[in-house]
């Protein structure tokens, strides 16, 4: 899982947001190394721990984040085990080395 902070800079997140960064750049690589063996590598983001830190840090509670995003509430966990169920399907064979952003349009309008 990659995280919002593969795409967006925080303050005082530096080895956080190079990991994030990291884990994206390996959902590519291994996406090339692994597509002959017909295997898939995506990643995906939602709130994390990070993201409740980045709102203490600003004084914000999390439900401030929700203006913040084009979907107005944060994502849940069925969310995104739908998003993992349908990755790991059979139902995508020719998806690989994507990125999918369940973060309730926030790094759009970031």
């Amino acid at each position: 899982m990659a995280g919002v902070s593969s795409w967006i800079a925080h303050p005082e997140f530096v080895a956080y947001c190079t990991k994030k960064g990291a884990v994206l750049q390996m959902t590519h690589s291994l996406a090339l190394d692994s597509g002959e063996f017909n295997i898939r590598c995506n990643t995906r983001t939602i709130v994390t721990q990070a993201t409740r830190k980045v709102a203490a840090d600003r004084h914000i509670t999390m439900d401030q984040f929700t203006p913040m995003q084009c979907i107005k509430r944060l994502g849940t966990t069925e969310e995104i085990a739908n998003l993992v169920v349908f990755l790991a399907s059979d139902l995508c064979h020719f998806i690989t080395g994507a990125s999918f952003t369940a973060d309730g349009g926030y790094t759009a309008l970031s």
